[in-house]
């Protein structure tokens, strides 16, 4: 059985950089990052993403690899990976406030 978190990028094509386990919520959070780098640092972020990852609830010998450094915890478990939204300054509006 899976379950869904999502996760949003700042950066097109660079590290997720927050999870949340509602796609409200991340929306939310990510409004406020790109909001934060406009005023903080001064530039437009580019094109950013969400994504929905469904995630599987890993065994016990899974969870003894990842301890042993003989396999990664997000190989182990990561079922799914898809993007659910872009957003760009002009879309952002439409992110829930």
């Amino acid at each position: 059985m899976a379950i869904t978190v999502y996760a949003y990028q700042v950066n097109e094509g660079g590290a997720l950089n927050g999870f949340g386990s509602s796609i409200e919520e991340v929306a939310e959070t990510l409004r406020q990052v790109r909001s934060e780098i406009r005023l903080e640092d001064g530039y437009e972020p580019g094109t950013s993403a969400i994504f929905a990852l469904d995630l599987l609830k890993p065994n016990l010998e899974q969870l003894f690899a990842v301890l042993n450094g003989d396999a990664e915890l997000a190989d182990l478990i990561l079922k799914d990976k898809r993007l659910v939204r872009h957003v760009t300054s002009e879309e952002e509006m439409g992110l829930k406030r």
